[in-house]
């Protein structure tokens, strides 16, 4: 039986050859492949991605048969990770491997679940990002009440057992990274940052600005509301029960008309909204159970790989 590995590198790569073939050398010339497995995901490549992984024999070349997303290859490689601690890599180039470890060493010296490289100042930055980037970051300040500092960052890392838990509810295609943020610190898991440096990628992106932002932020309420509906629908519902009260206490007291009829369907409609966000609390309680049980996990996890195969 193969020796368990202390890290699994996991590599998602779809048309990727411009650049895959220097990530590779740099990251197996740096590090100790005695202790890490590097595991490349071709997402359906229509290029010679694969064929230039096949050059390099310690890496394992796992290969989708058609382009299933940036998600899906990062689930395939983590089920099919053997390491303790499993982080994603960008195949474009734009991670270096001593940041890697450094995401790595952080999460072994402090026995971490997780750890996050956090792009620096010292990064590169492409400006046609950045307002759509300040612009989710701010709804996630605003749906989880924490600051977050890189979201989306391609360089993490896990405790293989905490990553498999969740799963199944990271997306098919864009947004994984986010997802995984949200659920990290949504359940209150022992994570860090570090700062590290990220350079301009090799090769064109495949990520669309609108239309991955927009898929991005319903996947964001979509966490919420799993393990935190109160906080969304719950609020919502008392600010408007706040809202009619307030708004028909002053019609009443200005006009004596009694209640408007604006503010009993606000007050109505806030209260339905507050009874929902209760029963959805409890329905998330119940889903929650899935996540929190490792043979139940375990068994959804056995269920999407058999589908993907």
């Amino acid at each position: 039986m193969e020796q368990m590995k202390r890290l699994s590198v996991v590599i998602p790569a779809y048309n990727e050859s411009a650049g895959i073939g220097d990530t590779l050398r740099e990251l197996i010339t740096y590090v100790d492949m005695q202790e890490m497995e590097v595991i490349v995901v071709d997402d359906g490549s229509t290029d010679n991605t694969a064929d230039i992984v096949k050059e390099f024999p310690k890496v394992r070349l796992i290969c989708h048969g058609v382009n299933k997303g940036y998600g899906t290859a990062i689930k395939t490689g983590t089920r099919a990770a053997t390491g303790e601690i499993v982080a994603w890599y960008d195949s474009d180039g734009q991670h270096r491997p001593e940041d890697l470890m450094r995401v790595v060493d952080e999460i072994t010296a402090k026995d971490l679940d997780y750890c996050i490289g956090v792009r620096g100042k010292d990064s590169y930055v492409d400006r046609t990002r950045v307002a759509g980037k300040a612009i989710l970051r701010l709804f996630l300040r605003l749906v989880t009440f924490q600051k977050v500092t890189d979201f989306n960052s391609g360089l993490r890392a896990f405790k293989r057992e905490v990553l498999l838990r969740y799963l199944p509810l990271l997306p098919k295609r864009f947004g994984a990274s986010t997802v995984t943020t949200l659920l990290m610190q949504e359940e209150d898991y022992n994570g860090s940052e570090v700062p590290i440096t990220v350079r301009k990628r090799i090769g064109k992106s495949s990520v669309k600005q609108i239309r991955d932002g927009f898929r991005t932020i319903m996947l964001i309420v979509n966490v919420i509301l799993l393990f935190h509906p109160m906080r969304v629908l719950g609020t919502g519902g008392a600010v408007m029960i706040l809202a009619g009260l307030l708004y028909g206490g002053i019609c009443a007291l200005k006009w004596h008309g009694g209640l408007p009829v604006f503010a009993a369907v606000l007050i109505i409609f806030g209260f339905q909204l507050f009874c929902f966000g209760l029963l959805s609390h409890q329905i998330s309680r119940v889903r929650k159970e899935k996540f929190e049980d490792p043979g139940i996990y375990a068994r959804m996890n056995m269920q999407e790989m058999t589908r993907n195969q």
